[in-house]
Order: C-alpha cells, then structure tokens, then sequence
C-alpha cells in the first residue's frame, strides 16, 4: 500500500548520524533510506541530535531539532519521535528531546541500543538516575534489543512488561557478492568496529602472537577508528605487524566491500548488544567468531550460527581461529546456517515491518495500552 506525500505524518528517527552514531547511526540511516516504513503510512525523517563534529556544537543540533518537533507537530504532521538512547551524554541529549516531545505533545518511542547501560545506570549520581527512570516512564513504548534489557528496564524503572518490546536489529542485504580466498591464500579474517579495549582487540592481537597461532597460515584486517597508531605499534611489540593490516576507520559501503573479501570475522567484545557487524556478516555468507554477550546468546547458537569464545580468553581465540581457519566443513555450516538465519530474522524488510507495527499502534487516536510486537521469529521477508 502506498500513499501520497500529503496522507503521510512523519516518523523523526532521533539519533547522532554517521561515524559517531555508530551502530545506533547506522541503523536509523538504514531505515531512513526507506523513505517510508513497509505500509507507506509513515514519512521516516533524519532528526540529528548531536552533530558529527565538536560537542560544543551539541546544544545547537538539540535546540534546532525540539524546534522541528515543535513546528511539525503545531503543523498536526508529527506521529512519533523515535528516540534512540545511548549511554552518558546520550542520556541527557535524548532527555532534554523526550520532553520536548511531550511538551508537544507527540508520542515518543525510546529506543535503547546501550550495551553498557546497566553498569553506567549504577555509576550515576541520584539526579542521574532519577532522570533515566523519568525517560523510560514517560516513554509511550520501549524499544529493547534483547530479554536481558527487557527485564532490567521493567524491573528498574517500573515499565509494565506490556510497555517493552524486544526488536532484534535488521541489516540490507549485501549488494556485492562474496569474494573466494585465492589458491594458496592465507585465512583471512577481519575485525570490524571502533578500537576500543571492551571489542576484545587487545585479546585478539595477543591470542594472534601466541606460538599456536603464528605457527597457522592467518592474517588479519582491522577496519575502524579509534587509537589506531596504538594498537599498530602493539602489534609490531607482537611480533605479527607483518600478518596485521590497519586500514583506520571505513565508510559503510568500503566496510561492506571488506565484509565480502573476509573468510571470517572476529568480534571478541566484552558487551555488545546486537552488532551490526554480526549481521553483516551473516547477510554475506561470511562464518562469525564472537563472544555470548548482550542479546547473542540469545539469538545465536554456539557452533550452530556462530563460533563462540570467552571474552579474555586469548588462549580459546587462538584455538577458535585455527580450528575455523582449518576446518572447511565448520566454515560452510556455519555460512549456510547464518545466511539462512540472516533471511528469516535479520533483513532490513523484517525489522523495519516490527519497527512500524509499533509506529501504528502509537499513531492510533485513541488511548490505550500497546502491546508488544509479534516475536521477531514470526515476521519473514517472503520476497
């Protein structure tokens, strides 16, 4: 079904976009790459929050996207702010935004990506926490990504289950094909994220300089931002600066291309949520190694979607490693098995369908509670 531009109210998906978005940024720039959700009900509209650049600039994106939730919403074009909620400075950004939105009187879907917010909720000062329990209580519906946040919310702050709906991430499909190892070819395996200590790259850098490990036919790309000079100067100290290619952060689409050219991606975190990356992978065929941390244990299945290894451990990543890089029959399972996994769950198509189911039920005139969306095992792409 499709409507005209004048039948359709707006959707503002509230978040910093681009590299500093990560994730997060990803995925609302994915569903606003739509246009409209599934139904054609919706108008899906960028609204940046923070701006890619210095955080003195910050206050400016704010004041000027509670003006457009103003202006649109006295204009009657305005259902829903999905607000997309981070941890630290997210949680006042996004805070300072929800208001507005109440004050105007639009719905608000609160959206948490946070991989980290149960220990960050624990750090904060009182007034911290008082306003984080404001948020998710004024919040018409909750958007988690996993039953562990599910849970934390509903018990934490109050929110009735019926409130909370756990929506896994989605991902387009790969519009490049997957690239064969050459003849004769080391194992290639990539890393794909922000340099940070807590996506495991310090473990996986020692678990690659270990003897077992150097003695295998690996090499290894990393591909993303952060202190890249730091961790290359760490692998030269290794010894494995020669099997280790840094290529600093990546747009999407080079990302993606990477993604096709790899025979394994590796994240060893130490908390993710749902990572993006994961599903890439998946949508490419491409076999995954990761740690059961957030919502993957969850979702995946050891040695079934996904290879699965401790975080810390950098004796059992090494062993992972070689035992994938040697094992083909291993490699096919677990491409065949994530591919499909990726088909029936993780496409663009199926979460941007549960994403406007709630959309729908928020817009509806009259008051009411909202029930969650279906399980996301019930919604399939049948193109």
């Amino acid at each position: 079904m499709s409507r005209s531009d004048d039948a359709r109210r707006t959707v503002y998906l509230t978040c910093p976009y681009g590299q500093v978005g990560g994730g997060m940024g990803s995925i609302m720039q994915y569903l606003s790459e739509l246009g409209t959700d599934p139904s054609g009900r919706f108008r899906l509209e960028r609204l940046e929050s923070r701006g890619g650049g210095s955080l003195a600039l910050s206050p400016l994106f704010l004041a000027w996207a509670a003006l457009r939730i103003f202006v649109l919403s006295a204009r009657g074009r305005l259902a829903v702010v999905h607000l997309n909620l981070a941890e630290r400075g997210s949680v006042y950004r996004k805070g300072f935004l929800l208001y507005a939105a109440r004050l105007a009187g639009v719905k608000v879907l609160l959206h948490l990506h946070a991989a980290q917010i149960i220990a960050f909720h624990e750090t904060l000062p009182r007034p911290g926490r008082a306003l984080l329990r404001g948020m998710f209580r004024s919040a018409d519906h909750v958007v988690v990504l996993g039953d562990l946040w599910r849970r934390w919310v509903s018990e934490t702050f109050g929110v009735p289950p019926q409130a909370i709906s756990v929506v896994n991430n989605g991902v387009p499909a790969t519009p490049l094909p997957r690239v064969p190892r050459p003849a004769g070819a080391a194992f290639r395996l990539l890393f794909l994220g922000n340099l940070l200590e807590r996506k495991g790259i310090v473990d996986l850098l020692h678990a690659l300089a270990r003897p077992e490990a150097q003695a295998a036919d690996i090499c290894l790309t990393v591909a993303g931002g952060g202190a890249v000079d730091t961790y290359r100067a760490m692998a030269t100290e290794l010894g494995i600066a020669h099997r280790v290619r840094f290529t600093g952060w990546l747009d999407q689409a080079t990302a993606r291309k990477h993604v096709t050219e790899a025979d394994a991606l590796i994240l060893p975190a130490y908390d993710e949520g749902l990572p993006l990356v994961i599903l890439e992978a998946m949508a490419t065929g491409v076999p995954v190694i990761c740690t059961p941390v957030g919502a993957i244990p969850e979702v995946f299945t050891d040695r079934e979607t996904a290879l699965f290894v401790t975080p810390g451990d950098r004796v059992g990543i090494a062993a992972a490693v070689i035992e994938l890089s040697q094992d083909e029959a291993l490699q096919a399972h677990l491409s065949e098995q994530g591919l499909a996994m990726y088909h029936r769950q993780f496409t663009m198509q199926a979460f941007a369908t549960r994403i406007a189911a709630l959309y729908a039920m928020l817009a509806r005139p009259s008051p009411g509670a909202i029930a969650p969306v279906p399980a996301m095992a019930e919604v399939r792409d049948d193109r």
